[in-house]
């Protein structure tokens, strides 16, 4: 009787071991064929981030064969130039004959899409004909628990903590350092990122990739075709190409549409004088009274109401309310004892388009030191010294 209990025991044992597996990447041990362009498939299935599969014609898909032991619970798909609303077909009865089981609407650029239930083999296809496929990576995913790095990024819903607006992917690394990993990882805030100028699908996917890698989880907004990239040092200029009375009406919907308590942004003076780093600061400068007004840009005030946010810090900024100078190497248990500057350095790192060049690096120290932010704005005092831009703030 005693062995047999004990036996019992390791059966639920080995059951729960089971249940536990972490669903591994089969990508390599797959079969995958694509509708054209075979010799650029392997684009989408190296670790590179800079190059994809793309297929220009209409109906393309893409085909997915299981080895013999394993099935597929999903896939992790990071697109090139849009989300693309997509159909999974599974092998009919009839030769070359291909059935839909599932559809499965654009939400993300990474994006991770679930089968309604394990499959061996299987095509991706664009629900409507005329959509076109850009892959920069497909990585295939065994049953089991889905490891850590695959982003499950989920909508932004109801009022965000903080809110970190920025020109361009990066910069919410660069210069907010460990902003993002230590109220976002470590303290469990709901933050919101907010870039303005308009980059390539390349960029958007290594933007989305560091955020994860932060702790963040809800989807950030993306940057925006109305404000194209340009670079320009000075102020006037960037307002001109933009359109400075767009760029506030942006912003000011921004704030009024999260309802941030807190707002983090660049330095008065661009850091290294990015003319879009200044026009980003001068919007929340503009922005914060704007928002707070019902009379200011009805159209917004009448979709989300008027907002009156607490507090807001700017890069670098001196200020009379208080300066906070952050220490992001002390250990966050959020992270495995790793510290925010470790966290916001790897992250950076995954802007490979950005880091391989060795020109920027993540710095907590010198000309753009990402500890330092001043308090430009509080509804709620200043502050005293407690180094935490929620203080005073229930």
């Amino acid at each position: 009787m005693k062995k047999i209990i004990e036996c019992l025991i390791l059966a639920f044992a080995l059951s729960c071991l089971c249940a536990l597996a972490l669903g591994e990447e089969i990508t390599a041990k797959c079969t995958v064929r694509v509708s054209r362009y075979p010799k650029d498939k392997e684009k989408m299935l190296d670790n590179g981030t800079m190059s994809m599969w793309y297929s220009p014609e209409e109906n393309a898909w893409v085909e997915v064969t299981c080895p013999g032991d394993q099935l597929a619970q999903g896939f992790f798909i990071r697109w090139g130039k849009k989300p693309v609303d997509v159909v999974i077909q599974v092998p009919g009865e009839g030769k070359n004959e291909w059935v839909t089981v599932q559809e499965h609407p654009a939400e993300y650029f990474n994006e991770y899409i679930a089968f309604e239930q394990p499959l061996a083999k299987f095509r991706i296809r664009p629900l409507a004909k005329k959509d076109q496929f850009a892959i920069i990576k497909l990585q295939v995913l065994g049953e089991g628990t889905l490891p850590d790095w695959v982003e499950r990024w989920q909508p932004f819903e109801g009022k965000a903590d903080m809110m970190v607006l920025v020109a361009h992917a990066d910069d919410e690394l660069l210069y907010m350092g460990g902003v993002i990993p230590y109220y976002s990882g470590q303290m469990g805030k709901k933050v919101i990122v907010v870039y303005i100028a308009q980059m390539n699908g390349f960029r958007n996917v290594e933007l989305l990739n560091g955020l994860w890698h932060c702790g963040v989880r809800n989807y950030p907004v993306m940057p925006t075709s109305q404000f194209k990239d340009q670079w320009t040092t000075g102020l006037k200029k960037c307002l001109s190409i933009w359109g400075e009375k767009k760029l506030l009406t942006y912003v000011t919907e921004m704030i009024r549409r999260y309802q941030p308590d807190v707002i983090v942004t660049h330095d008065v003076n661009g850091e290294y004088g990015h003319g879009a780093h200044k026009a980003c600061c001068y919007a929340v400068q503009s922005c914060i009274e704007k928002a707070a007004d019902p009379k200011q840009d009805p159209d917004s005030a009448a979709l989300y109401g008027s907002w009156q946010v607490k507090k807001a810090y700017i890069h670098l900024y001196r200020g009379d309310l208080g300066q906070i100078d952050f220490d992001w190497r002390q250990p966050l248990e959020a992270f495995g004892g790793k510290n925010a500057f470790e966290i916001a350095t790897e992250a950076f790192n995954m802007h490979r388009s950005q880091a391989a060049s060795g020109k920027f690096v993540v710095q907590d120290f010198g000309k753009y030191d990402n500890s330092l932010f001043g308090l430009y704005y509080s509804s709620v005092g200043p502050d005293t010294g407690l180094n935490d831009m929620f203080e005073n703030i229930e």
